[in-house]
């Protein structure tokens, strides 16, 4: 399997989790969707097969009357997408499917403490602390019912709280995603430091390849670790 696919594999495998915590993640044929209520997160639908009449349709009707369903195509040719052809759809974001096969540690300078959310109080802390950073919503709930499975982490400096990641590891893959910064503690260089802590505390556990999803914005910073673009991801909500 290649490192596209890898990637792929674990954020949808992420969003399954979360989906089957609340008996919410649903297949039909090669569609896929998930719907938590009073959740932003994941609420998705994707599909494993090549964009046509029929799956644009089948998507089309099961986003009828849902606002916060968002479709997710991966563009893994990274070229025109073929729903650009569909007038049914407006895109809201593009993330990339990024990977990097692990191999020496990085530089640290920054002692940095990194907490797993284990109860209902620091599932709070999490939830509040990540609609900081992003303005969007993953509920306590969601934490609390999948924290098991998914490391949702608070990392602090000097015993305060700067900022969020989410860790989900498939077989030899490490997914990192959730990866933000409350505003008053932006700029000072957490955001890099917390990534190659991440990545070194990766390689300690013999995992052989990271994954994450970025913004054009962030992009830059994974590109000058060693990431490479796999994918497109796309992201639509009905019009």
């Amino acid at each position: 399997m290649n490192n596209t696919q890898l990637n792929i594999n674990n954020l949808t495998q992420l969003w399954q989790v979360a989906g089957q915590s609340f008996k919410s993640y649903f297949k039909e044929a090669s569609i896929y969707y998930i719907y938590i209520t009073n959740s932003e997160w994941p609420n998705r639908i994707w599909t494993d097969a090549s964009i046509s009449e029929d799956i644009v349709h089948s998507i089309q009707s099961k986003m009828d009357g849902n606002a916060t369903l968002t479709f997710s195509y991966f563009n893994d040719k990274k070229t025109k997408s073929p729903l650009v052809d569909y007038k049914c759809f407006s895109l809201k974001s593009v993330q990339y499917g990024m990977s990097l096969t692990l191999k020496g540690k990085f530089m640290t300078q920054i002692p940095l403490e990194f907490k797993r959310v284990t109860n209902k109080s620091s599932a709070q802390k999490w939830h509040k602390t990540f609609y900081e950073a992003f303005n969007y919503n993953i509920s306590t709930e969601t934490i609390i019912k999948t924290k098991n499975d998914i490391q949702y982490v608070l990392v602090y400096h000097k015993k305060a709280i700067i900022g969020t990641v989410l860790l989900f590891t498939t077989n030899h893959v490490i997914g990192i995603h959730s990866l933000g910064i409350r505003p008053k503690h932006r700029k000072k260089g957490y955001a890099n430091e917390i990534m190659h802590q991440v990545l070194n505390m990766a390689i300690d556990q013999k995992v052989s390849i990271a994954t994450l999803q970025a913004s054009e914005m962030a992009k830059g910073m994974y590109e000058k670790m060693g990431f490479t673009i796999d994918f497109l991801m796309e992201n639509y909500t009905q019009k």
